[in-house]
């Protein structure tokens, strides 16, 4: 199974949008976002995709009650989980959070299959013992070409994807 992971959208709808049509052509049907998406009309791009969305509280939350209102009304599509998400995949302990520092934390403890993390706006891919930590980027494109990660879960592979 593979999974898709954004960070740092930042309301660039139309990079938002970009990477979900490459997602769900590619037959993804599920997203960790690791926050910093911040207006709740982003979601509104989720529109025709048939999966799931995971999605976390950045550092710029925006205005968290209309977010939490449109996750709402989007009947079970996009599930926030706070400041910190944890799934289960295939198989994989998977934890999500914002802050790299409480990411490293997080890889340290071996809890974890995959840690995610997103914040800086860069790429950064490293195992901590066993544990994989990863940063896909940023969707929003200003201090790197906007990208996202592509995890196969049964091969631990990750792809970086770069957006047209």
């Amino acid at each position: 199974m593979k999974i898709a992971v954004l960070s740092d959208s930042h309301d660039h709808i139309w990079n938002f949008k970009k990477a979900i049509t490459a997602i769900e052509g590619m037959g993804i049907e599920t997203v960790i976002h690791l926050g910093d998406l911040v207006s709740p009309f982003v979601l509104e791009e989720l529109n025709g995709f048939s999966g799931t969305m995971h999605l976390i509280f950045g550092n710029n939350p925006g205005d968290k009650y209309l977010l939490l209102k449109k996750v709402e009304s989007l009947g079970g599509q996009v599930i926030h989980h706070g400041i910190r998400g944890e799934l289960e995949i295939s198989g994989k302990r998977i934890a999500f959070v914002h802050d790299p520092h409480y990411a490293y934390a997080l890889a340290r403890t071996g809890d974890y299959d995959i840690c995610l993390f997103g914040h800086t706006h860069r790429w950064h891919q490293e195992y901590v013992e066993k544990t994989l930590l990863l940063n896909p980027g940023e969707i929003l494109g200003k201090k790197e070409p906007p990208s996202w990660a592509m995890i196969d879960l049964n091969t631990m592979e990750v792809e970086r994807i770069f957006l047209e």
